[in-house]
């Protein structure tokens, strides 16, 4: 049997298909598994499985590439015989690929309740194949080897195999050197460098004499470094900015290294998740019961502006205390990683 899995989108919409995806290599674990993913969403999900044969991407970035690649798929699909196909993006521009494929063709029309999305990925799933409905969270695979090169990067930093991490991802997709591009993306999402300045002096300085000091950091892109460097000088020097550089897979094992990964609603929160890396993410003017991160409750906090006095403020409504006891709370419990995560 010959499968094609679909959805072209950004880091959390791929990671919170990997359950589905999970379901359908359990649903049928002899089959050939063709992805159509976007570039990114290549990246996220490389060895996922040995079952997933051939990734094909669709860029929908720009003029050009995105009429190339839509053009590529086409020819493709006009040469790769398939079972079934099942789409798990609504957009009718991505579901008119296949108007004229003649074969078993299923596309998520979205759920009339309210449900996490990868919940309802995992229930529309089950109904396109006709299976019972599997219980599986989120998951990204990492290898061995690059988490020995992680653990080798950082203990160049003076961050040792027994130290608890604090990863921070303060910033989130439209974020700029050159401005926020969103002005309610910002109040949503953008929590001050004074602030997460603050929460980590409290944090390093509470733990300092433990047997098992934190010890925090932030893997930045270019564009979001000037933010860092600014939560950098908050902390007084407490925290650890490294560039994000190399490889997603790299990246993967950072977060996956971290014991608690604090952040907005973003895609490292996801990737978070799928990892079995412990989170507190920032939600504001956004429900969480849809978008949250996909794992063991007990993994996870969400702090929400709507919770606070002054919920019109955003994100910066809630307090470092709050934020601080949250992430004290998870650096108490044990994390656990990705090779657990599935």
């Amino acid at each position: 049997m010959k499968i094609l899995a679909v959805r072209v989108g950004r880091v959390g919409d791929t990671v919170m298909m990997t359950p589905a995806l999970t379901a359908l290599l359990q649903y049928y674990p002899d089959a050939e598994i063709t992805l159509l993913v976007s570039p990114v969403g290549k990246a996220l999900l490389k060895d996922f499985h040995h079952n997933i044969k051939d990734t094909w991407t669709w860029n929908r970035s720009g003029l050009i590439k995105p009429v190339i690649d839509k053009s590529n798929i086409l020819k493709k699909l006009g040469q790769t015989p398939f079972d079934k196909i099942i789409c798990f993006d609504t957009s009718p521009r991505i579901g008119g690929l296949f108007e004229n494929i003649k074969t078993d063709f299923k596309q998520y029309k979205g759920s009339a309740e309210l449900k996490h999305c990868a919940k309802a990925y995992l229930d529309f799933v089950a109904e396109a194949c006709n299976k019972p409905v599997v219980d599986s969270y989120n998951y990204l695979p990492v290898k061995d080897e690059d988490r020995n090169s992680v653990n080798e990067e950082l203990q160049k930093h003076g961050i040792s195999a027994s130290d608890r991490l604090l990863m921070i991802h303060p910033t989130f997709s439209g974020y700029s050197r050159f401005g926020i591009r969103k002005r309610h993306a910002k109040l949503r999402k953008l929590w001050s460098p004074q602030n997460y300045g603050a929460l980590v002096k409290k944090i390093v300085s509470s733990h300092s004499n433990t047997a098992t000091p934190v010890k925090a950091f932030m893997v930045l892109l270019p564009d979001e470094i000037s933010y860092g460097e600014k939560i950098v000088k908050e902390s007084g020097n407490n925290i650890l900015l490294l560039k994000s550089e190399s490889s997603f897979e790299r990246y993967k094992a950072m977060i996956a290294r971290a014991n608690v990964l604090l952040t907005p609603d973003s895609g490292p929160m996801h990737m978070a998740s799928a990892l079995g890396t412990q989170v507190v993410a920032f939600f504001s003017m956004k429900d969480p019961g849809d978008c949250g991160p996909y794992m063991t409750p007990e993994k996870f906090i969400i702090l929400r502006s709507e919770n606070t006095a002054h919920p019109e403020k955003g994100i910066a409504a809630i307090d470092v205390d709050s934020v601080y006891n949250a992430c004290t709370k998870l650096l108490q419990q044990p994390g656990t990683h990705s090779d657990e995560a599935n």
